[in-house]
């Protein structure tokens, strides 16, 4: 039996930075509700002159991809605990802003007849 063999891509630590830079740059221009790995593989094959759907390119765009989500989740998540209080409070606190609104101007009205 004989065995195949296998050609393997040698990347240089250059053309697999180029690679990531041209990637996040895809995503970083893209809406994430829309772009796909295949989709940024497919823009930044075009981009590049390369074809990334190949092993070893197309790992280096799965990393990429899976690096700048998870820094994107990560980001909502900080963003959403900071605002989370104030919208517990939108959502909750609506009613009680016009109440005290209410509850300030009978008080003013009170403290004028008095006088």
């Amino acid at each position: 039996m004989e065995e195949e063999a296998r050609e393997v891509a040698v990347i240089d630590k250059d053309l697999k930075k180029k690679i990531k830079e041209t990637v996040n740059k895809i995503l970083k221009r893209s809406s994430l509700y829309q772009i796909t790995e295949v989709k940024a593989r497919e823009e930044a094959s075009s981009e590049l002159d390369l074809d990334l759907s190949k092993d070893p390119y197309k790992l280096i765009v799965r990393e990429a991809v899976e690096r700048f989500v998870e820094k994107a989740v990560m980001t909502i998540e900080s963003e959403v605990g900071k605002h989370h209080a104030q919208i517990v409070q939108d959502v909750e606190g609506g009613s009680e802003k016009s109440t005290k609104k209410k509850k300030n101007k009978n008080k003013t009205k009170k403290e004028e007849s008095a006088a």
